[in-house]
């Protein structure tokens, strides 16, 4: 997930410290960069760069912005956004946006704009946001502009963005997303500024209250006549689990419920359908382990330890492409209490198993050298069988990396039970035992949406997925079907 927010605020004499605050609030993944740009009657004005928000946006930053008296603007915490737009030939309007999202296959959209537009980067966002330019020059800074990028986009990317646009004698700003609401966005008014955000601790952090989450295909317009909201395309919903599971702020909404909540819930629920455990403590797999562990320990009635830190030299893993980089990665990232785990059966808590490398050569490393003498493996999330879409272009080795998949190398994972997947993964990662959670029971407490790595629900059409994925998911079919 990418942190992105949108402000508006007519005589808002706070607006940039504001935006600062509630791009810092958002929780992300990844190595981190920062931009915000702003907006008032004269243009807008960007600032960014490699580094965390505090690195980048200092306090000189939000004075100098603050004295241009804006009335809007955008925040992003990854990817070296916002971009701006240029097209080729002169234009009255100037477009500046950041987004959350993914677009697959841009090759023609991107030979589509090139005659029109200098395309300066590789980043999606940029393509996205030169259609944006392209239909507002086309319908004015309307809804119609929206109906058109989503019809564009339908099917094939998903996306939460916030644009300022400048149409050279006010700045607007714009709120949209795609239509099936893969990715999180919520928006509130706090003391009369619109606050658009990918998570709900933005408008905690500016001590104002989450009006509502978007539904699939909404835009929102601000501008000096008010601020509008309307749904441009309704078809059913399908907001991606994982991000509630995994990704979001603790604090966050997840259509409308607690994000530390579902996680809780998603361990009782593991409890009710495992019963039993031979752990002595309850531990959790820092740090989106918090959620699902307490769960599981007032489930089992068992002591809920702290007991593996976070080392301040530990960097991030996640996205790590190559195996022996996060193996090595991981090793320096945890640390064990030896009174709390010596001699000790330990129930461990995480949100998922992803590719494994973490668990495996980090955190349960860190729990046996610790003296522990028996670990389980508990999983708020399913068996991954399919990699996100987000990972499609790096072919097909983004699905033999995932845990399950390396479990059942030369062999195939989709016909076995759920007590055959718990045994091949304990047996990869290096535990005595993992009890992965039910898609039935995760469905339960986080509702209906993708769970493209399960059964590969993905809010992308059939036809802009790649061959490879294509025939492991009629192996997936056939073999579930038998």
């Amino acid at each position: 997930m990418d942190g992105i927010v949108g402000l508006y605020g007519l005589d808002d004499d706070e607006l940039v410290g504001k935006a600062f605050l509630a791009t810092g609030a958002c929780q992300h993944r990844g190595k981190a960069s920062t931009g915000l740009a702003i907006g008032n009657s004269k243009g807008i004005y960007v600032h960014k760069g490699l580094g965390r928000i505090a690195e980048v946006i200092d306090y000189n930053t939000i004075r100098t912005f603050q004295d241009l008296e804006p009335v809007a603007a955008i925040g992003e915490k990854i990817n070296v956004e916002p971009i701006e737009i240029y097209p080729k030939t002169g234009s009255k309007l100037k477009v500046v946006l950041t987004m959350d999202g993914y677009l697959i296959k841009e090759d023609d959209l991107r030979a589509e704009l090139e005659p029109d537009y200098d395309l300066q980067t590789d980043n999606k966002t940029e393509i996205i946001g030169a259609l944006l330019h392209k239909y507002i020059t086309q319908e004015g800074i309307k809804f119609e502009a929206g109906e058109k990028l989503l019809d564009r986009l339908h099917g094939r990317a998903t996306f939460a963005l916030t644009a300022l646009v400048h149409d050279g004698k006010e700045i607007y700003l714009i709120a949209l997303n795609d239509a099936r609401a893969f990715e999180p966005f919520c928006y509130a008014t706090i003391n009369g500024t619109f606050v658009a955000s990918s998570e709900s601790c933005s408008h905690r952090r500016l001590n104002g209250l989450t009006e509502r989450e978007y539904d699939g295909g909404e835009m929102t317009i601000c501008s000096s006549g008010g601020n509008e909201t309307k749904r441009l395309r309704e078809e059913p919903l399908m907001p991606d689990i994982f991000q509630g599971v995994y990704f979001g702020n603790v604090g966050s909404l997840f259509r409308g419920k607690e994000i530390f909540q579902l996680r809780k819930e998603l361990g009782l629920e593991l409890v009710d359908h495992y019963k039993t455990s031979k752990a002595d403590v309850v531990i959790p797999n820092p740090e989106s382990g918090w959620g699902v562990t307490v769960g599981i320990a007032e489930g089992l009635k068992k002591r809920l330890y702290p007991a593996i830190i976070k080392l301040p030299q530990s960097v991030r893993t996640f996205q790590e492409g190559e195996q022996q980089t996060r193996s090595q990665e991981v090793g320096l990232k945890f640390g064990g209490i030896d009174s709390l785990l010596g001699d000790q059966n330990v129930a461990m808590g995480d949100d998922s198993i992803v590719r494994g490398s973490v668990s495996e050569g980090g955190s349960v490393w860190v729990v046996y050298n610790a003296g522990a003498k028996f670990i389980e493996f508990w999983i708020s999330y399913g068996p991954m069988f399919f990699p996100s879409f987000k990972e499609w272009h790096r072919g097909i080795e983004c699905l033999n990396e995932l845990a399950v998949q390396r479990a059942f190398k030369g062999d195939n994972p989709y016909d076995k039970t759920l007590d055959e997947v718990n045994k091949a993964v304990a047996k990869l990662v290096g535990v005595d035992e993992v009890k992965y959670n039910l898609k039935e029971k995760i469905r339960k407490i986080a509702g209906d949406g993708s769970f493209q790595a399960m059964d590969a629900s993905y809010p992308i059409d059939e036809e802009f997925w790649p061959d490879w994925l294509k025939i492991e998911f009629d192996k997936f079919n056939r073999y579930r079907e038998s």
